[in-house]
């Protein structure tokens, strides 16, 4: 017989807040294998594998002058002493209030670490994000490949 580890999380945040540097998912829906932590927004793979993950936001409101605000944002992930930027969301549209969905399918090694960071233009979390089911708000990630092991 074979048992599955399989590594998942989601975090979200419930307000209205412009981000002007690190995005601040506050709340916690789910961790199953990996490390969130609330005060310095950082996931912590534990399990070396690919993964799909995603998260989502929205944009301030248009600028009254000729640029809008463009709520783009950055994916980074530390490995041991190098940051790289590994994804990214631009939105450049001058409308208000538009969720900015972002997926991506990743090679993760163990003690990476990855965060969200604003890339400019000001983007915001959504205050219509009501956790649960919702994704709006929200950063999840699941492990696609997983290491079957034999029970004794």
């Amino acid at each position: 017989m074979t048992q599955r580890t399989e590594e998942r999380f989601k975090v979200f945040n419930r307000s209205n807040t412009t981000i002007f540097s690190t995005f601040e998912f506050t709340n916690v829906d789910f961790i199953v294998g990996g490390t969130y932590d609330t005060t310095t927004y950082e996931y912590t793979i534990e399990n070396a594998g690919t993964y799909l993950m995603g998260y989502s936001h929205s944009k301030r409101d248009p600028s009254t002058g000729s640029n809008p605000f463009i709520g783009a944002s950055n994916v980074r992930l530390t490995r041991g002493d190098t940051t790289y930027t590994i994804n990214n969301s631009r939105f450049n549209e001058r409308v208000a209030h538009t969720t900015i969905s972002n997926c991506f399918v990743y090679r993760f090694e163990v003690d990476d670490i990855l965060k969200i960071v604003s890339a400019g233009g000001q983007p915001k979390m959504n205050s219509y994000s009501y956790g649960g089911n919702d994704i709006r708000n929200s950063w999840w990630g699941i492990k696609l490949n997983y290491l079957k092991k034999k029970n004794l």
